[in-house]
């Protein structure tokens, strides 16, 4: 059995071509499901509020999967609502980790860059 899915919030700084990941705000999953996540609404609102008051932007996504690090259809679907935001996903199958955005309802495999 795979662990349940672990997700957190990203922020950063954006620039057209570039999100700098600087801090990253873990939080549980309300679902306690190991193939979705869902974070509550007020830990998002507060983490979002804090992140601006340090200058920093909402950059994206995080959570893992018990498959190959790739949106889901339920992502896709989610994805949608989060506009341009990142989606990091980490497969908790063989730990490769990969980034996502949508662009012009296009899902888009974003180069990662880990310093």
């Amino acid at each position: 059995m795979h662990p349940v899915e672990a997700c957190a919030l990203l922020f950063g700084k954006l620039s057209q071509n570039e999100a700098i990941v600087e801090k990253v705000e873990f939080a549980p999953n309300r679902l306690q499901s190991t193939v979705r996540f869902e974070i509550d609404p007020e830990k998002v609102a507060a983490a979002i509020t804090e992140a601006e008051k340090e200058g920093l932007d909402f950059v994206g996504l995080f959570h893992s999967h018990p498959a190959p690090a790739a949106p889901s259809p339920i992502d896709l679907k989610y994805m949608k609502l989060w506009g341009d935001a990142l989606w990091l996903i980490l497969s908790s199958t063989d730990g490769n980790l990969a980034a996502y955005h949508l662009m012009e309802d296009a899902v888009k495999e974003a180069t990662l860059r880990i310093e």
